[in-house]
């Protein structure tokens, strides 16, 4: 299954604006969620998966029979919100997209790398002006 950067991008946004300190988001938080009602639910799961094997959030995932029994997530980890600020703006990650979409394979680092790499363009054209 091919991981949808988009969907990256809005489970973690989703989780920065839904998570409360010292609660949890849950699977069916997230596969019930108005935010996500874009994306299949096959998709929010292995968004969700493969988040977990990151180091962007603290979160907990028990599988049964490969598919997702238990999911639950505290919070972003700093890294987590590192990554997400690099992706947050709706310029920075179009013009990311753009520059990965040529791409068959993109790693969600390479993507981070990329985002960075964009908005130090975008600061550097706004300190010329």
């Amino acid at each position: 299954m091919k991981l949808n950067q988009d969907c990256v991008r809005s489970v973690m946004l989703f989780i920065e604006d839904k998570y409360e300190f010292g609660t949890f988001l849950y699977l069916d938080n997230f596969l019930n969620a108005k935010e996500l009602r874009d994306y299949k639910p096959e998709e929010i799961k292995y968004v969700l998966a493969k988040l977990s094997e990151t180091n962007y959030l603290h979160d907990k995932i028990k599988w049964i029979n490969n598919d997702i029994a238990y999911y639950s997530t505290g919070a972003l980890t700093w890294d987590g919100h590192k990554f997400l600020d690099t992706i947050r703006d709706k310029k920075v990650w179009s013009k990311t997209k753009k520059i990965t979409n040529k791409f068959t394979s993109v790693s969600i680092s390479m993507v981070e790398s990329i985002a960075s790499q964009v908005i130090t363009n975008l600061i550097t054209e706004q300190m010329r002006s």
